[in-house]
């Protein structure tokens, strides 16, 4: 008997999951497609009164929707399309009407020099459930360091053929 109500338990669960996966994509499609409107008001739409936001630029931080709204005018006014798609995420119901999510994006935006710039982005949300609407909680994202360049010979490794060019045999 135990055995069949957990294994009940478990496929009662997963649709929920499913439910809450989706729900967190089309959020982020939701802030996507405002931040590409310049729609400021539809982005802040989608965060609860006392949200938490953190993005990847210095001083990029804001509490609650005055500090949010600041924040997405002065995004979209220096990034006026997102350059955003969605590669991943990983949602996971936290209970209680909430829900973690953890997105890797990838944007590409102008560079300093005009030409296209791609740049992974790595997001952590949590978002709740109020009424029939879902709304971030914190909305964290941060831009991953490019790779290391490859490093150079050191001045005795590019000095090591020469030698054994001479060196007698």
């Amino acid at each position: 008997m135990r055995a069949w109500m957990g294994m009940v338990l478990v496929c009662l669960a997963a649709p929920v999951t499913a439910d809450d996966a989706a729900d967190a994509k089309a959020q982020g499609e939701a802030f996507v497609r405002a931040w590409d409107k310049g729609d400021i008001k539809a982005a802040l739409a989608l965060y609860a009164d006392d949200a938490r936001v953190i993005w990847p630029g210095e001083g990029d931080e804001g509490r609650g929707k005055a500090a949010i709204e600041a924040l997405i005018t002065k995004t979209f006014k220096m990034f006026p399309k997102s350059g955003l798609v969605l590669k991943s995420q990983d949602t996971m119901p936290l209970g209680d009407g909430y829900i973690g999510n953890v997105g890797y994006w990838e944007q590409t935006v102008a560079g300093p020099d005009g030409k296209p710039a791609t740049f992974r982005v790595r997001t952590t949300e949590i978002l709740k459930r109020q009424g029939s609407k879902l709304v971030y909680l914190v909305d964290h994202a941060s831009i991953g360091l490019p790779p290391p360049p490859a490093a150079s010979p050191t001045p005795a490794e590019k000095l090591a053929p020469a030698a054994k060019k001479r060196s007698p045999q």
